[in-house]
């Protein structure tokens, strides 16, 4: 069946910083998405303990993590499904939050 027939996926990984960003980006690619977005975020404890002292307490009991990557891609249900595939084989610690949704409508690409 081509891709084509069956539709896009919204892939999103969040990935945290010190895990295996380059085996992550290295999955992507081998999966066939070239168009992705990256995207720095810092983590709820980081901006808690940081921009909200009255926080600081509730912020000490939450994973310390300085931020992640989030990265966000639209591609071929296929694709998605090979990139989940690639993902499963990175170790566990190292290993992305990841999800796949699919897109009903979308603009931007040609069939």
């Amino acid at each position: 069946m081509p891709e084509a027939d069956q539709g896009m996926s919204l892939v999103i990984l969040l990935v945290q910083h010190g895990q295996a960003f380059e085996a992550v980006i290295n999955a992507v690619l081998d999966a066939g998405i070239v168009d992705a977005s990256v995207v720095e975020s810092q983590s709820l404890s980081s901006i808690m303990s940081k921009d909200m002292p009255i926080f600081a307490g509730l912020a000490a009991l939450l994973p310390q993590s300085i931020g992640s990557r989030a990265i966000f891609a639209l591609c071929p249900a296929a694709k998605a499904s090979t990139l989940l595939g690639f993902l499963r084989e990175i170790p566990k610690d190292d290993r992305p939050i990841a999800a796949a949704f699919p897109v009903e409508h979308f603009l931007g690409f040609d069939s």
